[in-house]
């Protein structure tokens, strides 16, 4: 797999060479717009490159990793040219976001802004990308601007008029000049005769400082709109791009007061965006969106778990609280408290007054009580105590016998009506009003929804549906459509029994608010390949065509782990390598190399091939170790394993324990 960066000037391919470093090559596209025109510029690339569809590199492995330019650029036109070239385009990235991923911007929990200040040889384009915890980049803003190395080309070229020979081009000596003056060193540029050998020096750092000046200022002022404009606001800024590497631009950035207290990196920025997309071939998932996130995706997945939660407790309270609303019948506990009056204990009569009555009754009986004592008849109250109108005190007991008297005839009344339903008048109104008990079933939790989601949901498919390996487990995830609470998940293991406790099928319901506090949905299904089925369920169909959406997840490579000790004996050192793996598999040819000094062998040329192990069998959880004699040598020295044969891949991956582990005291 080869990465492609198509500039407006230049142009850079990548691969991974055999030391499994990556290798880049950088071509000027003379005459032509890599940008404006890739189906012409793209073969004057490949052709220098040798990645062409007749080159022995692109054969095993056509597919390209497109760069697309944050401003100017049309995907349709690099797939074309691509296509037309004979390759296989694996995927097209933005260009900020291949930057961003070169300075691992982007990973698992990360959630931060940056600003990425990509300076090249014609525009000056300022992209923000938000990045969320979940690997989504989203696209915030993309500003190009023709402030690239053309524009200081040209006015270096003003300054040199007159100064040059005949027949010398003024924007390549320009050019020539401005890369010698950009270091922080140089006080002055030779000059160019038409030959294009150097003569005497022709231009200062003082001239060169006044000409580029305003240029830069401007620069500044482009990337100082960004950060102090940008929402969310910026934490990091990003250089790239072939001028992203000159003094001037990172110390002018990191002084400037919109800056203050924000990180600026600076990484081979003339590489990062080539170097960004071949690390997608091992990265992973990753989004792309347009557009900045949603507040709440900022703010944290797990607040509308915790709200839904927070509503229970309050709607549980009501219900209880209609429970006990029977205890209002308290007050005829008063009944039997007024009962004690004719014995004439004003003391006791007091005190429940207050919590029935209120004001009324707690001035009344000091100057009534001595009348209540005497008379006990009806009659007297209407006239001997006018002033006591609602004479609660003797009405009371009328009260409580009222309802005595009156209950026969209403007894009488739902007898003769309704005989079989005398015994049960009070429950009879709740089990006629709900016959069906699923009905009553479905009213106990109205809050969940549960019992209506089978009778009006719909299965639509889901974007973006993608997976992250973890052991034994996959961890699933997918954009949800809008509207939709829940999701049914539907997985088959292939191969059979594979490492791993999960079942070999299954069929699940995931709750969006589960998914959200876990951040994605976690499947252990073992090492194997395994066939994965996601379908939302909307309330409506608004496509008017249901689905799922399929992914196919394949087996993850066996891993073979080896670690190296050294012990010494009477005739020398001898080193040990103990190789194991968890699963079963063909360990190919490796060969042990001794390297000396403090850093760690990148292929077998940078050390001594010690020993050879043959390919065998190596079995599940069996160790397999070979010891070899071990040179004396001076200082610190490392063991590593390589393959016997780097061309030929064999799908097992050769890894150390612990890095420390090889080092040789």
């Amino acid at each position: 797999m080869i990465a492609i960066d198509l500039g407006h000037r230049y142009g850079r391919v990548a691969r991974v060479g055999p030391d499994g470093r990556p290798e880049v090559t950088t071509t000027e596209l003379a005459g032509v717009d890599g940008v404006l025109d890739p189906v012409r510029a793209l073969p004057r690339l490949l052709g220098a490159s040798g990645a062409g569809k007749d080159s022995p590199a692109a054969r095993p492995d056509p597919a390209v990793l497109l760069g697309l330019p944050a401003t100017g650029g049309r995907e349709d036109e690099l797939r074309y040219a691509v296509e037309r070239a004979g390759l296989d385009v694996a995927r097209v990235v933005p260009e900020p976001v291949a930057a961003a991923l070169h300075y691992r911007a982007v990973a698992d929990g990360v959630d931060h802004t940056v600003l990425v200040c990509d300076l090249g040889a014609t525009t000056l384009d300022l992209s923000v990308l938000a990045i969320t915890p979940d690997r989504t980049v989203h696209v915030v803003r993309a500003l190009g601007l023709q402030l690239g190395g053309d524009v200081f080309d040209a006015a270096v070229a003003t300054e040199l008029t007159g100064r040059l020979p005949e027949g010398t081009d003024p924007l390549r000596a320009a050019r020539t000049l401005r890369e010698s003056l950009d270091g922080p060193d140089a006080t002055t540029a030779p000059g160019v005769d038409a030959a294009g050998e150097h003569r005497a020096p022709a231009l200062d750092r003082a001239v060169f400082e006044r000409a580029v000046a305003p240029l830069r200022e401007h620069v500044l002022e482009a990337v100082t709109e960004q950060l102090t404009s940008a929402e969310p606001a910026v934490d990091t800024v990003l250089l790239a791009g072939g001028m992203g590497a000159v003094p001037w631009l990172r110390a002018g950035i990191e002084a400037l007061p919109a800056a203050r207290g924000l990180a600026v990196r600076c990484d081979r920025p003339g590489l990062a965006v080539v170097l960004g997309l071949l690390s997608l071939q091992d990265f992973g998932v990753l989004r792309i969106v347009a557009g900045a996130p949603a507040q709440s995706a900022r703010s944290g997945s797990g607040y509308p778990g915790r709200g839904a939660a927070d509503e229970r407790p309050h709607t549980e309270p009501s219900f209880h609280a209609t429970d006990p609303e029977p205890r209002p019948a308290r007050p005829p506990a008063e009944d039997p408290e007024p009962g004690g009056q004719p014995g004439g204990k004003p003391g006791a009569f007091e005190p429940p007054e207050p919590e029935t009555a209120g004001g009324p009754y707690a001035g009344a009986p000091r100057t009534e009580e001595p009348p209540y004592a005497g008379p006990g008849p009806a009659e007297a109250p209407p006239a001997q105590e006018p002033p006591y109108t609602g004479t609660p005190r003797t009405e009371e007991p009328p009260y409580a016998g009222t309802p005595r008297t009156e209950e026969p005839p209403y007894a009488g009344t739902p007898r003769t009506e309704e005989p079989p339903y005398a015994g049960t008048p009070r429950a009879e109104e709740p089990l006629f009003d709900a016959p069906s008990p699923a009905e009553t079933s479905y009213a106990d939790p109205p809050e969940s929804g549960a019992a209506f989601e089978p009778r009006a949901l719909f299965a639509v498919p889901v974007d973006q549906l993608q997976y992250i390996r973890r052991g034994d487990h996959l961890l699933v995830l997918w954009a949800w459509p809008e509207g939709s609470l829940s999701a049914r998940v539907r997985w088959r293991r292939d191969g059979g029994g594979t490492a791993g406790t999960g079942p070999d099928d299954g069929d699940v319901v995931c709750r969006r608010r589960v998914y959200e506090h876990d951040g994605g949905f976690d499947l252990p299904v073992g090492r194997g390949a395994v066939t994965l089925t996601v379908e939302a369920l909307v309330p409506e169909l608004r496509d008017g065509c249901e689905g799922a959406s399929s992914l196919l997840v394949p087996a993850e490579p066996v891993v073979v782990t080896y670690e190296a000790t050294v012990r010494r004996r009477l005739k020398g050192r001898i080193a040990s390598v103990t190789f194991t793996a968890e699963t079963g598999c063909d360990l190919p040819g490796l060969r042990i190399v001794h390297s000396i000094g403090s850093f760690r062998p990148t292929s077998t040329a940078d050390g001594e091939v010690l020993h050879e192990v043959p390919a065998q069998r190596l079995s599940a959880g069996t160790p397999l170790s070979v010891e070899f004699p071990l040179p004396a040598t001076r200082g610190p020295s490392w063991l590593y394993c390589f393959p016997a044969d780097a061309s030929t891949e064999s799908g097992i991956h050769i890894r150390p324990t612990a890095l420390h582990r090889l080092r040789v005291p």
